[in-house]
């Protein structure tokens, strides 16, 4: 989500400002300059053999055990400890890192991000995820080496208050009403709002799920760009299958192995999904090459923000207005117009398996063990990064576009459905190939036997972490992993690798 600046740091001037009114053409505008960018020409110059940047977001779930319990205890993010904010506040006086606050309902400090000395930072989700997200890097090595010095600073912090950091797709242990919402911005409360209208999907989402994002840039050209987009979203089915590591939800089984994606799938079918899929699907074989264009891709882009419904007005107390913001733009809400600034906030919001920032940002993954923290990063880019397996990715997957939807519901189930398997094991083939070619930079500090290690275990096999994870179920004969279980098969996990 942090590749590069985009969005969420660009002026708001022109429609925005006193002037005229909001228009599609400016909407449309703003999509083409910062949404469907190109990288940086300086990228190829001081790196000419190299392929693309790389950004990494991970969301962390913290949990107190100093009983031994099964059932860890949530960690609230404010107040006095043990929270998160309280260990951040006593233990970061001696890193070059600063702390960033905000004001509470009663004016008291509320900790709202970190920002780290490398230009990365901390961040916190609704229900007390920690997470780390990264700048852009110039290689995936320099990426992960990052996130993992970082993760050991958090290690070395939260181990003295008996916190741990999980990491897993959906919290198994802890329902809506245990997290509460942890952080009470005003966005937050109108999104929980918003969500909770709908059902519980969206709450799930904000508290509950945790994500490893991988953030690519698009390339150096519009062929690029246009190729990397369009099978990034074919994509997305198969590595929510491939990754699945959430079969358990409110101590209970899922029934599924990726509830995740299931989350992802309900939380409001207006923000959500693969754009691309509609007309993808509607595009015969001897057409498909009219469709890779820049332009077909930002028009698509806005039809897909324009349907979507608005969350909240903040002008109107984020008051939520039931209305998609094509319909405001056609129509002030109690005499309120949208703003530039409000049509950026409303992409903020918009949160399909690929969502483009001016780099794509790559939102399929469940959350992995740190022992296989690293495969979402080489699997994406060996798939997207080099140029012979991007073009044989799209020759597999082009057919499959018709079944594109199908397979997101059937990813639900990790790879339990024989012809979603059969199409991630090949994926995965292509994966281990392309990552083998890339630049050595890419491949330092064992994250290629991460890769292959991580494939001839699960993906090969026909099975995903989850699995391990029911496995451990029936061991323990329980419907929920004990926090001792789970750590002891996240060390299983690393002796893979080692």
């Amino acid at each position: 989500m942090k590749l590069v600046s985009a969005q969420s740091q660009q002026s708001a001037s022109g429609a925005s400002g006193g002037g005229s009114r909001l228009t599609r053409d400016d909407c449309r505008r703003h999509l083409a300059d910062h949404a469907f960018r190109l990288r940086s020409s300086d990228y190829g110059e001081k790196f000419p053999k190299w392929p693309g940047q790389v950004g990494l977001e991970i969301e962390m779930l913290p949990v107190l055990n100093r009983s031994g319990a099964a059932v860890p205890s949530p960690v609230p993010l404010q107040g006095p400890g043990p929270s998160i904010a309280a260990v951040l506040r006593g233990s970061t006086s001696s890193r070059p890192w600063a702390l960033e606050d905000t004001d509470g309902d009663k004016g008291e400090p509320l900790l709202l991000r970190v920002a780290l000395d490398d230009g990365d930072q901390i961040t916190f989700e609704p229900g007390g995820q920690v997470e780390f997200s990264s700048r852009p890097y110039p290689c995936l090595a320099d990426a992960l080496r990052r996130m993992t010095v970082v993760q050991h600073d958090l290690d070395a912090m939260f181990s003295e208050a008996g916190i741990s950091l999980v990491q897993v797709g959906v919290n198994p242990w802890h329902t809506l009403a245990d997290l509460g919402l942890q952080m009470p911005k005003p966005r937050y409360r109108a999104m929980d709002r918003y969500y909770a209208a709908i059902g519980p999907y969206g709450q799930q989402m904000m508290r509950q799920s945790c994500t490893l994002q991988v953030n690519l840039d698009f390339g150096h050209d519009e062929s690029t760009m246009v190729r990397r987009y369009i099978a990034s979203q074919l994509l997305a089915p198969i590595a929510a299958a491939t990754f699945a590591l959430s079969p358990v939800v409110n101590r209970q089984p899922a029934g599924i192995r990726g509830y995740r994606t299931r989350i992802w799938r309900h939380t409001d079918p207006t923000h959500t999904g693969i754009p691309t899929v509609t007309t993808l699907s509607a595009v015969s074989d001897d057409k498909l090459a009219d469709y890779f264009t820049r332009n077909v891709l930002i028009d698509e882009y806005l039809e897909f923000a324009l349907r979507a419904q608005v969350v909240f007005i903040a002008e109107l107390d984020y008051r939520c207005p039931n209305l998609s913001f094509g319909e405001w733009l056609e129509r002030p809400v109690e005499g309120v117009s949208p703003t530039l600034n409000d049509f950026i906030t409303h992409l903020t919001l918009m949160f399909p398996e690929v969502r483009p920032r001016g780099f794509l940002e790559l939102r399929s993954v469940d959350c992995q063990p740190r022992a296989f923290q690293g495969v979402p990063s080489a699997y994406w880019t060996g798939l997207l990064y080099d140029d012979k397996t991007l073009d044989a990715l799209l020759a597999l997957l082009l057919p499959e576009r018709q079944r594109l939807n199908d397979l997101l519901i059937k990813a639900e189930d990790g790879l339990a459905h024989p012809a979603l398997r059969t199409l991630a094991q090949a994926v995965a083939e292509l994966a281990q190939s392309g990552f083998s070619a890339l630049p050595p930079c890419f491949k330092s500090d064992g994250v290629e036997r991460e890769l292959q290690a991580f494939v001839g275990h699960f993906t090969a096999r026909g099975r995903t972490p989850a699995d391990d994870v029911l496995d451990l179920l029936r061991r323990e004969n329980s419907s929920f992993p004990s926090f001792a279980g789970y750590q002891a098969l996240a060390g299983e996990w690393a002796k893979l690798v080692t």
